[in-house]
Protein backbone atom coordinates (compact mmCIF):
# COMPACT_ATOMS: atom_id res chain seq x y z
CA UNK A 1 0.00 0.00 0.00
CA UNK A 2 2.59 2.55 1.04
CA UNK A 3 4.99 1.35 -1.62
CA UNK A 4 2.32 2.03 -4.24
CA UNK A 5 1.92 5.56 -2.97
CA UNK A 6 5.67 6.08 -3.03
CA UNK A 7 5.79 4.78 -6.59
CA UNK A 8 3.18 7.29 -7.74
CA UNK A 9 4.87 10.10 -5.84
CA UNK A 10 8.31 9.36 -7.28
CA UNK A 11 6.98 9.13 -10.81
CA UNK A 12 5.42 12.55 -10.41
CA UNK A 13 8.48 14.20 -8.87
CA UNK A 14 11.43 12.62 -10.70
CA UNK A 15 13.00 14.60 -13.51
CA UNK A 16 15.11 13.64 -16.48
CA UNK A 17 17.76 10.95 -15.90
CA UNK A 18 17.25 10.64 -12.12
CA UNK A 19 19.02 7.29 -11.86
CA UNK A 20 17.81 6.84 -8.32
CA UNK A 21 14.19 6.99 -9.41
CA UNK A 22 14.88 4.61 -12.26
CA UNK A 23 16.32 1.87 -10.06
CA UNK A 24 13.68 2.31 -7.36
CA UNK A 25 10.92 1.97 -9.94
CA UNK A 26 12.51 -1.29 -11.04
CA UNK A 27 12.52 -2.46 -7.44
CA UNK A 28 8.82 -1.69 -7.10
CA UNK A 29 7.60 -3.49 -10.20
CA UNK A 30 4.44 -5.49 -9.44
CA UNK A 31 5.04 -9.19 -9.09
CA UNK A 32 7.84 -10.97 -7.28
CA UNK A 33 9.50 -12.44 -10.38
CA UNK A 34 9.43 -9.00 -12.02
CA UNK A 35 11.30 -7.49 -9.08
CA UNK A 36 14.09 -10.05 -9.29
CA UNK A 37 14.32 -9.95 -13.07
CA UNK A 38 14.16 -6.17 -13.33
CA UNK A 39 16.47 -5.40 -10.47
CA UNK A 40 19.13 -7.90 -11.52
CA UNK A 41 19.36 -6.02 -14.83
CA UNK A 42 18.97 -2.52 -13.39
CA UNK A 43 22.42 -1.31 -14.41
CA UNK A 44 21.92 -2.56 -17.98
CA UNK A 45 18.45 -1.02 -18.19
CA UNK A 46 19.73 2.29 -16.83
CA UNK A 47 22.50 2.25 -19.40
CA UNK A 48 20.15 1.57 -22.30
CA UNK A 49 17.80 4.28 -21.11
CA UNK A 50 20.62 6.83 -21.01
CA UNK A 51 22.05 5.61 -24.31
CA UNK A 52 18.66 6.14 -25.92
CA UNK A 53 19.12 9.84 -25.26
CA UNK A 54 22.87 10.29 -25.80
CA UNK A 55 23.89 7.59 -28.33
CA UNK A 56 27.21 6.92 -26.60
CA UNK A 57 30.47 6.12 -28.33
CA UNK A 58 32.22 2.83 -27.54
CA UNK A 59 34.66 4.39 -25.01
CA UNK A 60 31.83 6.32 -23.33
CA UNK A 61 29.74 3.15 -23.13
CA UNK A 62 32.54 1.16 -21.54
CA UNK A 63 33.16 3.79 -18.86
CA UNK A 64 29.48 4.32 -18.10
CA UNK A 65 28.67 0.60 -17.91
CA UNK A 66 31.50 0.07 -15.42
CA UNK A 67 30.34 3.01 -13.29
CA UNK A 68 26.70 1.88 -13.30
CA UNK A 69 27.74 -1.62 -12.28
CA UNK A 70 29.56 -0.17 -9.28
CA UNK A 71 26.53 1.92 -8.31
CA UNK A 72 24.29 -1.11 -8.70
CA UNK A 73 26.50 -3.25 -6.46
CA UNK A 74 26.55 -0.52 -3.80
CA UNK A 75 22.77 -0.17 -4.00
CA UNK A 76 22.23 -3.91 -3.79
CA UNK A 77 24.40 -4.41 -0.72
CA UNK A 78 23.83 -1.12 1.11
CA UNK A 79 20.38 0.17 0.22
CA UNK A 80 18.21 -2.88 -0.35
CA UNK A 81 18.41 -3.98 3.31
CA UNK A 82 17.20 -0.50 4.26
CA UNK A 83 14.27 -0.82 1.84
CA UNK A 84 13.39 -4.06 3.60
CA UNK A 85 13.20 -2.12 6.85
CA UNK A 86 10.85 0.43 5.30
CA UNK A 87 8.61 -2.33 3.97
CA UNK A 88 8.50 -3.93 7.40
CA UNK A 89 7.46 -0.60 8.92
CA UNK A 90 4.77 -0.29 6.27
CA UNK A 91 3.47 -3.78 7.07
CA UNK A 92 3.10 -2.86 10.74
CA UNK A 93 1.26 0.36 9.92
CA UNK A 94 -0.99 -1.31 7.36
CA UNK A 95 -2.61 -3.54 9.99
CA UNK A 96 -4.48 -0.56 11.48
CA UNK A 97 -5.80 2.83 10.50
CA UNK A 98 -3.04 5.26 9.61
CA UNK A 99 -2.51 9.01 9.56
CA UNK A 100 -1.24 11.29 6.81
CA UNK A 101 1.80 12.03 8.98
CA UNK A 102 2.69 8.32 9.13
CA UNK A 103 2.42 8.01 5.35
CA UNK A 104 4.57 11.10 4.86
CA UNK A 105 7.13 9.73 7.31
CA UNK A 106 7.68 6.66 5.15
CA UNK A 107 7.61 8.69 1.94
CA UNK A 108 10.25 11.07 3.30
CA UNK A 109 12.44 8.15 4.33
CA UNK A 110 12.11 6.77 0.82
CA UNK A 111 13.06 10.12 -0.67
CA UNK A 112 16.21 10.20 1.44
CA UNK A 113 17.20 6.84 -0.06
CA UNK A 114 16.54 8.19 -3.55
CA UNK A 115 18.70 11.20 -2.79
CA UNK A 116 21.49 8.96 -1.52
CA UNK A 117 21.38 6.93 -4.71
CA UNK A 118 21.37 10.05 -6.85
CA UNK A 119 24.46 11.33 -5.03
CA UNK A 120 26.18 7.96 -5.46
CA UNK A 121 25.50 8.02 -9.19
CA UNK A 122 26.47 11.66 -9.71
CA UNK A 123 30.17 11.10 -10.46
CA UNK A 124 29.22 8.79 -13.33
CA UNK A 125 26.49 11.13 -14.58
CA UNK A 126 28.82 14.12 -14.33
CA UNK A 127 31.43 12.31 -16.42
CA UNK A 128 28.72 11.66 -19.03
CA UNK A 129 27.61 15.29 -19.04
CA UNK A 130 31.15 16.60 -19.40
CA UNK A 131 31.93 14.23 -22.26
CA UNK A 132 28.89 14.84 -24.46
CA UNK A 133 29.57 16.19 -27.91
CA UNK A 134 27.45 18.79 -29.65
CA UNK A 135 26.05 16.03 -31.86
CA UNK A 136 25.06 14.00 -28.83
CA UNK A 137 23.36 16.97 -27.16
CA UNK A 138 21.41 17.58 -30.37
CA UNK A 139 20.41 13.89 -30.44
CA UNK A 140 19.31 14.16 -26.83
CA UNK A 141 17.17 17.21 -27.60
CA UNK A 142 15.51 15.40 -30.52
CA UNK A 143 14.66 12.51 -28.20
CA UNK A 144 13.20 14.96 -25.72
CA UNK A 145 11.06 16.46 -28.46
CA UNK A 146 9.68 13.01 -29.31
CA UNK A 147 8.96 12.23 -25.66
CA UNK A 148 7.34 15.63 -25.19
CA UNK A 149 5.03 15.07 -28.15
CA UNK A 150 4.00 11.73 -26.69
CA UNK A 151 3.44 13.33 -23.26
CA UNK A 152 1.26 16.02 -24.80
CA UNK A 153 -0.81 13.39 -26.58
CA UNK A 154 -1.19 11.43 -23.35
CA UNK A 155 -2.09 14.31 -21.04
CA UNK A 156 -2.68 17.65 -22.77
CA UNK A 157 -4.37 16.78 -26.06
CA UNK A 158 -7.32 15.06 -24.43
CA UNK A 159 -10.50 16.29 -22.78
CA UNK A 160 -10.68 16.98 -19.04
CA UNK A 161 -13.03 14.01 -18.69
CA UNK A 162 -10.57 11.72 -20.48
CA UNK A 163 -7.74 12.98 -18.30
CA UNK A 164 -9.74 12.39 -15.13
CA UNK A 165 -10.65 8.86 -16.21
CA UNK A 166 -7.05 8.08 -17.10
CA UNK A 167 -5.78 9.21 -13.70
CA UNK A 168 -8.55 7.35 -11.90
CA UNK A 169 -7.87 4.15 -13.84
CA UNK A 170 -4.16 4.41 -13.00
CA UNK A 171 -4.88 4.82 -9.29
CA UNK A 172 -7.40 1.98 -9.22
CA UNK A 173 -4.99 -0.38 -10.99
CA UNK A 174 -2.11 0.41 -8.65
CA UNK A 175 -4.03 0.25 -5.40
CA UNK A 176 -6.00 -2.86 -6.37
CA UNK A 177 -2.70 -4.62 -7.12
CA UNK A 178 -2.09 -4.36 -3.37
CA UNK A 179 -5.53 -4.50 -1.78
CA UNK A 180 -7.51 -6.57 -4.26
CA UNK A 181 -10.78 -5.46 -5.79
CA UNK A 182 -12.26 -2.21 -4.51
CA UNK A 183 -15.87 -1.55 -3.64
CA UNK A 184 -17.84 1.07 -5.59
CA UNK A 185 -17.54 3.37 -2.56
CA UNK A 186 -13.75 3.08 -2.56
CA UNK A 187 -13.57 3.79 -6.27
CA UNK A 188 -15.83 6.80 -5.74
CA UNK A 189 -13.45 8.05 -3.04
CA UNK A 190 -10.52 7.77 -5.46
CA UNK A 191 -12.53 9.66 -8.05
CA UNK A 192 -13.18 12.47 -5.59
CA UNK A 193 -9.49 12.61 -4.73
CA UNK A 194 -8.60 12.93 -8.41
CA UNK A 195 -11.19 15.65 -8.94
CA UNK A 196 -9.91 17.66 -5.96
CA UNK A 197 -6.22 17.21 -6.72
CA UNK A 198 -3.81 20.13 -7.01
CA UNK A 199 -2.17 18.31 -9.93
CA UNK A 200 -2.97 19.66 -13.36
CA UNK A 201 -1.61 18.68 -16.73
CA UNK A 202 -0.57 22.28 -17.60
CA UNK A 203 1.42 22.51 -14.35
CA UNK A 204 3.10 19.16 -14.97
CA UNK A 205 3.91 20.21 -18.54
CA UNK A 206 5.53 23.46 -17.45
CA UNK A 207 7.45 21.67 -14.71
CA UNK A 208 8.70 19.15 -17.27
CA UNK A 209 9.85 21.89 -19.64
CA UNK A 210 11.53 23.81 -16.84
CA UNK A 211 13.60 20.78 -15.80
CA UNK A 212 14.59 20.08 -19.38
CA UNK A 213 15.63 23.69 -19.91
CA UNK A 214 17.68 23.67 -16.69
CA UNK A 215 19.51 20.51 -17.68
CA UNK A 216 20.01 21.68 -21.27
CA UNK A 217 21.52 24.99 -20.18
CA UNK A 218 23.78 23.34 -17.61
CA UNK A 219 25.15 20.74 -20.02
CA UNK A 220 25.72 23.35 -22.72
CA UNK A 221 27.53 25.53 -20.19
CA UNK A 222 29.86 22.61 -19.49
CA UNK A 223 30.78 22.54 -23.16
CA UNK A 224 31.58 26.26 -23.13
CA UNK A 225 33.55 26.61 -19.91
CA UNK A 226 34.92 23.07 -19.33
CA UNK A 227 34.52 23.11 -15.53
CA UNK A 228 36.43 20.79 -13.23
CA UNK A 229 34.53 17.55 -12.47
CA UNK A 230 33.92 18.39 -8.83
CA UNK A 231 32.43 21.78 -9.63
CA UNK A 232 30.24 20.29 -12.35
CA UNK A 233 29.10 17.55 -9.98
CA UNK A 234 28.10 20.13 -7.38
CA UNK A 235 26.04 22.00 -9.97
CA UNK A 236 24.30 18.83 -11.10
CA UNK A 237 23.65 17.85 -7.51
CA UNK A 238 22.06 21.18 -6.64
CA UNK A 239 19.86 20.99 -9.73
CA UNK A 240 18.79 17.36 -9.17
CA UNK A 241 17.89 17.90 -5.51
CA UNK A 242 15.95 21.06 -6.37
CA UNK A 243 13.65 19.01 -8.58
CA UNK A 244 12.14 17.22 -5.58
CA UNK A 245 12.54 19.92 -2.94
CA UNK A 246 9.37 21.01 -1.15
CA UNK A 247 11.06 23.96 0.58
CA UNK A 248 12.72 25.92 -2.22
CA UNK A 249 13.22 26.20 -5.94
CA UNK A 250 10.93 26.40 -8.94
CA UNK A 251 7.48 24.95 -8.23
CA UNK A 252 8.23 23.89 -4.66
CA UNK A 253 4.89 25.17 -3.36
CA UNK A 254 2.98 22.89 -5.73
CA UNK A 255 5.24 19.94 -4.95
CA UNK A 256 4.58 20.51 -1.25
CA UNK A 257 0.81 20.59 -1.82
CA UNK A 258 0.99 17.43 -3.90
CA UNK A 259 3.04 15.67 -1.25
CA UNK A 260 0.61 16.63 1.52
CA UNK A 261 -2.31 15.70 -0.68
CA UNK A 262 -0.84 12.28 -1.50
CA UNK A 263 -0.19 11.47 2.16
CA UNK A 264 -3.71 12.49 3.17
CA UNK A 265 -5.30 10.60 0.27
CA UNK A 266 -3.42 7.37 0.95
CA UNK A 267 -4.35 7.49 4.63
CA UNK A 268 -7.99 8.26 3.83
CA UNK A 269 -8.21 5.40 1.34
CA UNK A 270 -6.40 2.89 3.57
CA UNK A 271 -8.76 3.66 6.43
CA UNK A 272 -11.69 2.49 4.28
CA UNK A 273 -10.15 -0.90 3.59
CA UNK A 274 -11.46 -4.14 5.06
CA UNK A 275 -9.39 -6.56 7.19
CA UNK A 276 -9.13 -8.86 4.19
CA UNK A 277 -7.83 -6.05 1.99
CA UNK A 278 -5.25 -5.07 4.60
CA UNK A 279 -4.07 -8.64 4.93
CA UNK A 280 -3.60 -8.80 1.16
CA UNK A 281 -1.57 -5.59 1.21
CA UNK A 282 0.58 -6.86 4.07
CA UNK A 283 1.18 -10.14 2.24
CA UNK A 284 2.22 -8.29 -0.91
CA UNK A 285 4.67 -6.10 1.00
CA UNK A 286 6.05 -9.13 2.84
CA UNK A 287 6.66 -10.83 -0.50
CA UNK A 288 8.45 -7.72 -1.78
CA UNK A 289 10.58 -7.58 1.37
CA UNK A 290 11.54 -11.23 1.00
CA UNK A 291 12.53 -10.67 -2.61
CA UNK A 292 14.67 -7.68 -1.66
CA UNK A 293 16.35 -9.74 1.07
CA UNK A 294 17.18 -12.39 -1.52
CA UNK A 295 18.51 -9.79 -3.94
CA UNK A 296 20.72 -8.16 -1.31
CA UNK A 297 22.36 -11.47 -0.34
CA UNK A 298 25.74 -11.87 -2.08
Amino acid sequence: MLSTAALKSHRALCGAWRLGCWILLLALLPGCSAIKLGYSKADDLAYWWLDGYADFSAPQSERLRAALSEVHLWHRTHELPLYVGLLQQAQTLAADNISAAQVCGLAEAGQLHLNALTLKALPALTAVALDLSGRQVAHWERQWAKKNTSWQDDWLNITPAQREKKRLDNFVDRFESFYGNFTPAQIQLLKQQVQQSAWTAPWAWQDRLHKQQQLRELVRSFQLKSPNPLGAQEELQAMALSWTSTTEGYGFETRLRLKQEACANVAQLHNTTTPAQRLKAIARMRAYANDLKDLSTP
